[in-house]
């Protein structure tokens, strides 16, 4: 678990991400969720309800902009290396990279097919949640081996959509 001592403003938080993918903020958990969009854009869900964030940093200084109000968070300490709290949406499997839905929702459309060569970053697919379309991209380099999803397939948060070798 990691512990990070931070700075909004002139208040300073004690945080730390929970092994139930919940927050624990001043000894408060609260339930979240951070899913990425695009590069810098995110959709974050905290304790049921939905924010609209981009996140941009300069060291240990992120600078949040949620739902149209801007926060500096300068990091100061942290016991240990601090990851990403959300749901991994790709597991590496040997060679293979399973992609993986980040949320529930439903497929609007695949971007590729099977055999398709993609680079790090192009569109995968197009998942609709929360009534947003999120596009799902490639976290590397790789060939499509299988799509396991077709358009307007209703997914599960974590559930395999397609395989990259």
């Amino acid at each position: 678990m990691a512990i990070v001592i931070s700075n909004i403003g002139d208040k300073q938080f004690k945080w730390s991400f929970l092994e139930d993918g919940s927050i624990s903020l001043d000894g408060t958990r609260i339930q979240a969720d951070l899913q990425k969009i695009s590069p810098g854009r995110f959709s974050l869900l905290l304790n049921g309800k939905s924010f609209h964030t981009i996140i941009t940093r300069n060291d240990f200084i992120y600078t949040v902009l949620i739902n149209g109000r801007n926060y500096k968070i300068g990091i100061k300490t942290s016991t240990k290396k601090v990851s990403n709290f959300s749901a991994n949406a790709t597991k590496k499997n040997h060679s293979n990279i399973e992609v993986r839905s980040p949320m529930p929702g439903m497929v609007v459309r695949c971007e590729v097919s099977e055999g398709t060569i993609v680079a790090a970053g192009d569109g995968l697919l197009i998942l609709e949640a929360m009534k947003m379309e999120n596009e799902i991209r490639a976290t590397r380099n790789g060939t499509v081996k299988k799509i396991l999803v077709r358009g307007r397939q209703v997914v599960d948060k974590g559930e395999l959509l397609l395989i990259i070798e």
